[in-house]
């Protein structure tokens, strides 16, 4: 049985990042891929069972840390207080922007390929998922300040899912534009007061 090659693998990872990246994953081919590298696709498939498998190995690792970060941190905040999470909301939004976008410019390859090029495999709804992580827990958040009597309780939640939506779609739309990290950050510090005050003039118009 002959051995795996550790550095063949690497080329073919490498050559399956550019494929993807230049034809997204359903219009990319394996045998485009084995070409590249000069092996036959069944070579490829001693290394990695089909496509998906290329395109998960790829991006798996950190869009799963990515996730967990995310939920873990959302999970932490909703577990404070009410006036906990407010002074954090105040205090902590800028950092907290910076710290995602500096793990996405650790590891760019992986999250363009999120972004642009996931059409046709699991990763294509991973934007949605991070978007519902947020969403839960604003939720949380308006239903104690429903509680607290500082917000109308007939709130619409969907409304909520369409204000979580539109920071990361920003930050996804971001990726997608090849921008460097500088850039990047400039522009998201400009969306975030328009993303802070899209949600603060839809609860002022609730309030009691």
């Amino acid at each position: 049985m002959r051995l795996l090659n550790d550095e063949l693998a690497k080329n073919i990872l490498e050559a399956s990042k550019k494929e993807f990246l230049e034809k997204g994953f359903q219009k990319a081919s394996v045998r485009s891929i084995a070409a590249a590298v000069n092996v036959t696709t069944g070579a490829v498939y001693r290394y990695y069972e089909n496509k998906e498998a290329l395109f998960d190995a790829l991006v798996k690792a950190p869009a799963e840390e990515l996730y967990e970060l995310y939920r873990s941190y959302n999970e932490d905040f909703s577990d404070q207080e009410l006036n906990e999470q407010m002074s954090e909301l105040s205090d902590g939004i800028e950092d907290d922007t910076d710290g995602m976008l500096g793990f996405i410019y650790e590891h760019y390859d992986a999250f363009k390929l999120i972004a642009c090029c996931s059409e046709g495999t699991k990763y294509a709804d991973y934007v949605e998922r991070l978007i519902e992580i947020e969403t839960r827990s604003s939720i949380k958040l308006i239903r104690l300040m429903q509680a607290d009597g500082k917000i109308s309780p007939d709130f619409d939640e969907q409304l909520v899912h369409i204000i979580s939506s539109t920071m990361f779609n920003g930050v996804f739309e971001i990726i997608s534009h090849n921008e460097p990290i500088e850039t990047a950050r400039e522009h998201i510090h400009i969306l975030e007061p328009v993303h802070i005050k899209i949600a603060s003039k839809i609860i002022a118009k609730v309030r009691f």
